[in-house]
């Protein structure tokens, strides 16, 4: 065998090795620990009280199991709804869930969404602010701004 040959093999074996260590480095990364996306999709009044149902989406490659949500809904200025309990919620990964969550309704609250419902304001900005706590993660934060509209139609109800 010859000088010229051997080193081509040799050559050979170095590329095939290199590729094959440039291909494992690119393998996709498991993320972990990523907040949860959380936004209203609707908010409803009545005599009952407020109800707000909120969708959270997943972004971390594994499970959220979420034991506590701690969030505050602010109008204006003003806190519209706050909770903080059990939420026992489990989110498989990269998954959303919903969840519903009621309270009593303040007599400002009540008069802004009135005001919303009734057309005297055509939106209200909001800010959403809380954390959830899981079982592996720990507490993770979010937060996020928008506007309420009333929902036509459904008098009471907005998004």
């Amino acid at each position: 065998m010859d000088s010229r040959s051997m080193t081509s093999r040799i050559f050979f074996v170095v590329l095939l090795m290199a590729a094959v260590v440039l291909t494992s480095a690119c393998g996709t990364k498991i993320v972990r620990g990523a907040a949860p996306i959380v936004r209203m999709s609707e908010l409803s009044h009545s005599e009952d009280g407020i109800s707000v149902q909120l969708s959270m989406r997943n972004l971390n490659g594994v499970a959220l199991d979420i034991q506590v949500i701690d969030f505050s809904l602010s109008v204006e200025d003003g806190k519209l709804f706050t909770y903080k309990g059990p939420a026992e919620t489990n989110i498989v990964a990269n998954g959303t869930e919903t969840w519903t969550v009621k309270a009593e309704e303040t007599q400002s609250g009540k008069q802004l969404l009135d005001k919303l419902q009734d057309g005297a304001v055509k939106s209200l900005p909001y800010s959403l602010e809380g954390s959830v706590t899981t079982l592996d993660e720990g507490k993770l934060h979010f937060n996020y701004e928008g506007h309420l509209y009333a929902v036509p139609g459904r008098p009471g109800h907005f998004r």
